[in-house]
């Protein structure tokens, strides 16, 4: 989870006292110049005592102090966008994870992606935290490749408004990193999506998609095979939660669906944590599980509300968090649409993406199975 970082500034003032002796120092301003009047008090040893006053003016020069230089601006960067259909973007952002994010935060972002991409060896950034943000928060879901060959940054990677990139393996190693995911994600939107689909249709044909062909990585193999986050469940058909959530909000975002992810603990004797998706359809959020829809085919675990998130004693011993920043979680984030319901029931179906109807049966209280249709 996300640590919180706490920025100080101390503002110094000194203020600089002087002492009169036998002299006493009088000053005035003009013309920006200062005029200092020295009378000075003497006595002379005669019968009757005489006053001597000499005046002695100088005038002196108040240095003018350097002005410590003014780093110029970071120039903002507009991100990129697909500009047809099935177009590979490779970094991208939800629209939830930009309300977490200051637009400096997300200015750090856009210009780390953009250098990386031009294999460039820094970038114009507006602090160390803004670079750790870039990297840890944003790139590994949403920049899979830059997230995979950069090293994470260091506190001496950054100075004076520009962070330094270290680069991982040789420049071949990383086009063959960029050219695979680019492969794979180009492949998925020939053959998953057409252009005349719906969010809806997308979001669906992307969910089979996952259930029919990944693997549940029951061997936790994913720190020794080479690949992690995004990359495993494209290069190996084969994950865990996190990197499945990940490989399908990345990929959506790409054809124009908002999605994002959430967090949670379930109940029971395990310790580890769970990850899943949140899409957005018609100004709705929705749960979508890829990695408990793996292998069962059913939609249970497609579109689902608060209440079928949390159905059969699934329920997360310490709330739901929404992405990993406090900013959203189960309290102030609610996801009560039952628009799909209907489908959570399915012991089989089939889409027909022409007529816009999914086809499927259900059982009745005796067993027997039901055939329905639902209409989108």
């Amino acid at each position: 989870m996300r640590q919180k970082r706490l920025f100080a500034v101390l503002l110094c003032a000194g203020i600089v006292f002087s002492s009169v002796g036998c002299s006493k120092k009088k000053q005035t301003e003009t013309n920006g110049e200062s005029e200092i009047t020295s009378v000075e008090m003497t006595s002379e040893t005669t019968s009757a005592p005489s006053k001597t006053e000499t005046t002695s003016e100088t005038t002196e020069e108040t240095p003018t102090p350097t002005p410590s230089p003014t780093p110029d601006p970071i120039p903002e960067i507009t991100p990129r966008t697909a500009s047809y259909f099935g177009e590979f973007v490779p970094y991208v952002c939800s629209d939830l994870m930009k309300q977490c994010y200051t637009e400096e935060e997300l200015q750090d972002y856009y210009h780390f992606c953009e250098a990386v991409l031009a294999e460039e060896e820094s970038f114009p950034c507006h602090s160390f935290s803004g670079y750790e943000t870039a990297y840890h928060m944003i790139s590994r879901d949403y920049f899979p490749y830059g997230y995979d060959v950069v090293g994470c940054p260091e506190e001496a990677d950054f100075k004076d408004g520009v962070a330094k990139i270290r680069y991982n393996e040789t420049k071949e190693w990383r086009e063959q990193r960029y050219n695979d995911l680019k492969n794979a994600c180009e492949e998925i939107f020939q053959n998953v999506f057409k252009e005349d689909y719906t969010d809806f249709e997308k979001a669906l044909s992307l969910y089979i998609y996952f259930a029919k062909t990944y693997t549940y990585d029951w061997n936790l193999e994913h720190s020794t095979d080479g690949y992690r986050e995004v990359y495993r469940p494209l290069m190996r058909k084969i994950g865990v939660c996190n990197e499945f959530a990940a490989a399908y909000a990345y990929l959506l975002l790409q054809v124009g669906v908002e999605a994002d992810y959430a967090n949670g603990f379930p109940q029971g004797e395990t310790e580890d944590g769970h990850r899943w998706n949140l899409v957005r359809l018609d100004g709705e959020y929705y749960h979508v599980d890829t990695t408990w829809a793996i292998g069962n085919l059913y939609l249970d675990y497609f579109l689902m509300d608060d209440d079928q998130r949390t159905k059969h004693g699934e329920i997360f011993k310490d709330g739901i968090e929404i992405t990993e920043v406090p900013r959203f979680d189960e309290s102030n984030f609610k996801m009560t649409s039952r628009k799909y319901s209907e489908l959570w029931d399915a012991l089989s179906y089939e889409v027909d993406y022409d007529n816009n109807v999914i086809r499927y049966t259900v059982a009745d209280a005796d067993g027997n199975s039901i055939n329905k249709e639902f209409h989108y």
